[in-house]
């Protein structure tokens, strides 16, 4: 595509990923993403160790990683906690979201404080921050 058939295209980020142990809601993520843009490339995980490998072998990194909070084994912080120590070095454009059913605001206050974590997202809201999400600002 030529640069000006781009400028007059939105402008979404190429790759994100879903990590949530309930595959439902990585659906429902994925059919909500590719209504924004059917061509962004979405990767699903059901684990914290799924989607680190997922990471790992990435050809396009995700710009954007959308984690739940509460999964079996490994939580939401433990992602997040593993990809600070793994990959925010090689790819700090890469911006983290939270996801949870309820908000407590232990949780989120906790979740702020990394620095790879742009925001903490109740999951009833999807419809309602998801776009503005995959919206590339730097570009």
């Amino acid at each position: 595509m030529t640069e000006s058939a781009v400028k007059g295209r939105v402008n979404y980020v190429q790759s994100v990923l879903l990590i949530d142990d309930n595959p439902s809601c990585n659906f429902i993520m994925r059919e909500f993403i590719k209504l924004a843009d059917a061509g962004i490339l979405v990767h699903e995980a059901e684990s914290v160790d799924e989607a680190l490998e997922i990471l790992g072998q990435a050809e396009i990194f995700p710009e954007v990683v959308y984690v739940d909070l509460n999964m079996p084994v490994k939580n939401g912080f433990d992602f997040i906690e593993e990809f600070e120590t793994m990959f925010a070095k090689s790819h700090p454009e890469t911006k983290l979201y939270m996801l949870s059913s309820s908000l407590r605001s232990e949780d989120k206050d906790a979740a702020m404080m990394y620095a790879s974590v742009v925001d903490f997202v109740n999951k009833n809201e999807i419809d309602s921050f998801l776009q503005a999400t995959l919206l590339r600002l730097h570009a």
